[in-house]
């Protein structure tokens, strides 16, 4: 087997077979404990080191053939019967702690009992496999060991009893790891490959001075494999971070950080190197010379090699004795130490001429690593991702329908991949897929088949609902036939009800409006007799108004008297003769006793003579208060004709009085004003009588007035209580005929809706069905329009038409359902979207049109192959308007 230029790292030489040897002695005499056991891990170690590298299935055969030909000519046909099938050797099975022993129990006798033999007994589920003893807990911790004492898990290199141990034990190693890493979310499929894969890094990364190089295209799984065998040999993986700034300073800085935690810390970490991190070719010389021999010149200055040093004193002393501590050894022990435990894992794709001319320039990336190629995933491994990612995926199809499907993914990139070599072999144009197409084509089919599938559901729930409006409205015409018949039968009880209410209304009413006008009769009457006393009492005002002035003067006259004047006026022994006559008709005023000569005349004056005595007794009283308390209205014509002659006297005026007696001259004014009343007054007493009789009248016409009032209110509440069930009556008779209405407008309606969409309910319920067949045939049809976005994109029309044909038969073949006449441009665009793309300046061909889906519609980001520019010139008058730059 020997190097070609397709092949340049076919090299083998000491190290493969010191590689060798390594990994045959990392085991334990208790588990090579049988001629067949060891054979099995020779030749697990001779395939780790040697065919693992290999990029052909055919070589890989022939060093089975080989290895098979040498054991049977060294070792004899029963040794090499011992080769034809290949064990697995692992580290990482033995368990920690007691549950997960228990878990293992259980998943064995589930295997056991699911897989193999259903009706095994349980004397042999429960029976303890070959290398069971082995499977113990790790130690546990007293607090009495030594610093340095392994309390991880046991880590014995021994061969895996079954592909399905393992993978229960790596999914449970990827759920403690996703438990761990925060935000890892690490998804990974354990089909055989990919777990065959993690045992090799596994072993390479668990080996002291142990580097991969992973070879393989994008996807295939390396950066996450390589993640997952770190975590489970207890070491940290770490990768650089790429930015638009990281040079070479900055690798410089992260291998300083490796070295010191390999080195210095004496911690086991795995060093992820990819392509895609090489921002320049001069990173691959320090990676090279850390897989060569470890020294990275200019890596440490002078003071920190001189801290790492005396760091590792102690370290070195307790490991190596009786070597002198000098800074050379302590430098070639932190080497040492460093090469031990840090191990670079380089991921590279060999698709290009790249990775050829990195492996020629810089040797060290083969000679220095222990090599893995990641071949093609085989079709069992593409059915086992797409059952992963499809088995809780809800698709319209029967279970048997799904598992199509799923055979159907796996073939149809299976398939793809053959054609790219055709393709090659035609055209001499490379294509290539790769898993990570195989897992955005199986994204893509899931994000647009819930599109579809919605999109389909959303128009057939409209149609299922106009279906459904037309069954309710047909079955609303009858049902409202029948309500409007109840409501018509409701509305003639309600109208015979309103009548007969309205007739007691009318007579009530009747006999209200006679009370009513026998009512306002009384209140006319009441009102007439009002008016006049309203004229009588202004008539009498007026004429008291007249008589005001001196009643007033009177009082102001009276005002001006004191008790004092008074008591003077009855001091004086023979008292003015107009004093005299003032008091005597004060006397006449009061209608007191007058004195029986006062009838006769005064012999000194020409009037009657004096009664000064009663006088004097009047005024012994309470004059003054008698005066102000004085009733007017009992002055009578006798009292003014007897006063009369007192009044005609020339000097009985205020002036004269006042001459005579000084401040009493005031009753002379109040007995002027009192006769003057009187003559008013005797007009307005008349008046006053009246108006005592009027109100008598009045007293009478209210009270007939309440009594009328009160029997007209009697009446009007008969009537408004009438009134309330009439109106309730026609509230409710018109409520009747608002909803006899209502009905009769909603049967029209209906019946016209019946009528009008008579003849779509037929096309409709075809659509409906198209829409429901349209769903069944999502599953083939969301398949191929998925393929030809995930696949069709580098491949010319008459390829891409070759290939749809050869899918449809695939589905034809599968019996997967799908539309015979589909069209991906239809199905995945519409004609306004196209003539869009045209006017923004697209090419009217069906080949650019179809280019232009895949760049809209494609999961992934597109790369135009456009000598012509054509592609680029749409995408800017496209994008325009997003400021594309």
């Amino acid at each position: 087997m020997l190097p070609t230029p397709a092949k340049f790292h076919y090299v083998f030489n000491l190290r493969d077979l010191s590689r060798i040897w390594q990994g045959m002695i990392n085991t334990i005499s208790s588990v090579v404990n049988s001629e067949k056991i060891l054979l099995s891990l020779w030749k697990h170690e001779c395939s780790r080191v040697i065919s693992d590298r290999f990029a052909t299935y055919d070589d890989i055969n022939w060093f089975e053939k080989t290895i098979k030909r040498v054991a049977e000519e060294e070792l004899g046909e029963k040794y090499a019967e011992v080769l034809v099938t290949s064990r697995y050797f692992v580290d990482f099975m033995r368990f920690v702690n007691q549950e997960d022993n228990l878990w293992f129990s259980k998943t064995i006798e589930r295997l056991i009992e699911d897989e193999i033999y259903p009706d095994c007994p349980d004397s042999i589920k429960k029976s303890t496999p070959i290398f069971w003893s082995f499977l113990k807990d790790a130690p546990e911790a007293t607090g009495e060991e030594p610093e340095d004492t392994d309390l991880d898990m046991p880590k014995i290199y021994e061969p895996v009893d079954s592909l399905e141990q393992l993978e229960e034990r790596l999914k449970m190693f990827m759920g403690m790891y996703n438990e761990s890493i925060r935000g890892s979310g690490m998804d990974l499929v354990f089909f055989r490959d990919a777990m065959l894969h993690l045992v090799r890094i596994s072993r390479i990364i668990r080996t002291p001075r142990g580097n991969a190089l992973l070879v393989g295209v994008g996807g295939s799984g390396k950066q996450s494999l390589t993640k997952l065998a770190a975590f489970i040999a207890g070491q940290k993986a770490f990768q650089i971070t790429l930015t638009r700034s990281y040079n070479a300073s900055n690798l410089m800085e992260d291998l300083k950080i490796l070295y010191r935690t390999a080195g210095q810390q004496g911690k086991g970490i795995t060093f992820i190197f990819t392509d895609q991190d090489i921002k320049e070719e001069s990173f691959l010389e320090y990676i090279n010379n850390v897989l060569s021999s470890g020294v990275v010149a200019g890596l440490f200055a002078k003071d920190e090699i001189d801290e790492i040093c005396n760091e590792l004193v102690p370290v070195m002393k307790k490991e190596y004795p009786k070597r002198s501590p000098t800074n050379e050894n302590l430098y070639e022990y932190f080497l040492s130490r460093t090469r031990q435990n840090l191990h670079v894992v380089l991921c590279f794709s060999p698709i290009g001429e790249k990775f050829r001319n990195r492996a020629l320039k810089f040797p060290g990336l083969i000679s220095g690593c222990t090599i893995d190629w990641f071949q093609r995933w085989p079709r069992d491994a593409l059915i086992s991702v797409a059952d992963h990612f499809l088995s809780n995926f809800s698709i319209v199809c029967t279970p048997d329908t799904k598992k199509q499907l799923v055979h159907s993914m796996g073939t149809l990139h299976d398939e793809v991949a053959d054609t790219c070599v055709n393709y090659f072999a035609k055209y001499r144009r490379s294509a290539h897929v790769t898993p990570k197409s195989y897992l955005s084509f199986l994204n893509g089919y899931k994000t647009i088949y819930s599109q579809k599938h919605a999109e389909i559901e959303n128009l057939a729930s409209r149609m299922n609902i106009g279906l459904e409006k037309l069954v309710e409205a047909g079955e609303s015409v009858a049902e409202l036939k029948k309500e409007l018949a109840v409501k018509e039968q409701d509305l003639a009880v309600a109208n015979d009800k309103a009548d007969k209410v309205l007739k007691e209304v009318a007579k009530k009413k009747e006999v209200a409006e006679k009370i009513k006008l026998q009512v306002q009769k009384v209140k006319d009457k009441a009102q007439a007799i009002v008016d006049e006393i309203e004229a009588d009492k202004a008539l009498a005002e007026e004429k008291l108004e007249e008589a005001k002035p001196a009643l007033l003067a009177a009082e102001e006259a009276l005002k001006t008297i004191k008790p004092s004047d008074i008591a003077t006026v009855r001091k004086l022994g023979k008292p003015p003769h107009l004093i005299m006559r003032v008091m005597d008709c004060v006397l006449l005023l009061f209608q007191a006793k007058m004195e029986p000569s006062s009838v006769d005349p005064d012999p000194e004056r020409a009037c009657l003579k004096p009664s000064w005595g009663e006088s004097l007794k009047l005024m012994a009283g309470s004059l003054l208060q008698s005066l102000l308390d004085f009733k007017k209205d009992m002055i009578n014509e006798e009292t003014v004709e007897l006063m009369e002659p007192y009044l005609r006297a020339s000097d009985y005026d205020f002036e004269s009085c006042k001459k005579v007696s000084g401040n009493v001259s005031g009753l002379l004014s109040w007995t002027i004003a009192m006769t003057k009343f009187f003559t008013i007054n005797k007009e307005v007493l008349p008046l006053k009588d009246n108006l005592v009789v009027q109100e008598s009248r009045l007293q009478a016409a209210n009270n007939d007035l309440a009594k009328a009032q009160a029997q007209l209110d009697e009446k009007e509440s008969e009537l408004a209580e009438a009134m309330g069930e009439y109106n309730a009556a026609m509230s409710e008779k018109q409520r009747l005929m608002d909803d006899a209405e209502n009905c009769r407008k909603k049967m029209v309606a209906a019946s016209a809706l019946i009528n009008g969409l008579a003849n779509e309910k037929e096309r409709w319920t075809e659509q409906s069905k198209e829409f429901k067949a349209q769903i069944g045939r999502l599953v083939g049809d969301i398949l191929l329009c998925t393929g030809f976005l995930s696949y069709q994109g580098p491949f010319n029309q008459d390829f891409r038409n070759l290939m749809s044909k050869d899918w449809q038969k695939l589905l034809k073949d599968r019996r997967i359902p799908y539309s015979s006449s589909i069209n991906v441009v239809d199905y995945l665009t519409d004609s306004t979207t196209i003539g869009e793309w045209r006017l923004q300046g697209l090419p009217n061909d069906d080949l650019s049109i179809q280019n232009a889906i895949i760049v809209t519609k494609s999961s992934r980001y597109a790369l135009l192959v456009d000598p012509q520019g054509q592609g680029k010139a749409w995408i800017k008058n496209k994008e325009a308007q997003n400021d594309l730059q």
